[in-house]
């Protein structure tokens, strides 16, 4: 298996983030009913008062900019929950054109007018995410892989997008997989050989967060003596330093350990940590700080 592949393998859930999945149906709908239950504190006085709650509607769901569409998915899956009728002619993951139909909706008013603002938001934040990680993606030019971090703001949704941009999801959730991070080890005084020690008794994947050469050479030793797949995360070291020390681990180290790069990288700097020899970079950047994309819903 290549190194692209098995890094794939210890950092990808994608698989779980898919309507297939009763489990992420229902984080679906225990999601949005959540965010709409807000936002209309089980009522929508405005429509309350205009509008008769028999009243049907259609609506058309437009691009108003250059994108890729991510989100259908969840929002088709949940409108039909709600008994509207959905037309949808793109899919994730499609570079759609400003005025783009999306999708065609049909059904009761009331209904299409509460979750209007929520599921414009989470198109319009998924298809953000998506994009930025697809052009991301490119700078790295097939020499790793892209992927998120756990700093997001509409969860299981964020993660998704980034899997939809080409990236890959890291972890879900504190409970899918060991991340032995600084804070971890100042509670274990610094001791590497310990965290690894005591990691290594779940059969799961294990990576380590290390600041500087000596950490990162002292934690290759310790992977490469449990039977566990092994990552080591290079925090916030420059790409010169990070390509010097994968360079050392390979040279004293027989067993495969893959590499992250994460912390201070952006756009200006991918291309350089791309060429350090890394096999994932994770940035923040996707899902704490991207700009989401714009969408219109007018009833027609």
């Amino acid at each position: 298996m290549s190194r692209l592949a098995l890094a794939k393998k210890f950092w990808d859930r994608s698989s779980f983030l898919s309507i297939k999945n009763e489990e992420y149906r229902n984080i679906i709908i225990h999601f949005l009913d959540s965010k709409i239950k807000e936002d209309t504190k089980n009522q929508d006085t405005t429509t309350r008062l205009l509008i008769k709650k028999e009243k049907t509607a259609r609506a058309v769901l437009r691009a108003k900019q250059d994108c890729i569409i991510t989100g259908l998915e969840e929002v088709v899956f949940y409108l039909r929950q709600k008994k509207i009728n959905v037309v949808s002619h793109t899919k994730d993951g499609e570079h759609v054109k400003n005025g783009s139909v999306i999708l065609k909706i049909r059904g009761n008013a009331h209904t299409i007018l509460a979750i209007e603002r929520t599921i414009l938001n989470v198109i319009q934040r998924m298809s953000g995410i998506a994009t930025k990680t697809n052009e991301l993606s490119k700078k790295a030019k097939d020499r790793c892989f892209i992927a998120g971090t756990r700093k997001t703001l509409l969860d299981y949704f964020d993660k998704k997008a980034v899997s939809v941009g080409g990236g890959l999801t890291h972890r879900l959730n504190l409970h899918d997989s060991i991340l032995i991070k600084d804070n971890h080890l100042t509670l274990l005084g610094h001791d590497i050989k310990k965290a690894v020690q005591l990691a290594a008794k779940s059969p799961g994947n294990i990576e380590i967060e290390i600041k500087n050469e000596t950490e990162a050479l002292s934690a290759a030793a310790q992977l490469s003596k449990i039977s566990n797949n092994g990552a080591i995360m290079f925090d916030n070291m420059p790409p010169i330093t990070i390509q010097a020390t994968i360079k050392r681990i390979k040279n004293e180290t027989k067993k495969i350990i893959l590499f992250e790069a994460s912390g201070g990288i952006n756009e200006s700097n991918l291309a350089h940590y791309s060429r350090s020899g890394v096999d994932v970079i994770s940035l923040g950047l996707l899902t704490h700080s991207v700009k989401a994309c714009d969408f219109s819903l007018k009833i027609q």
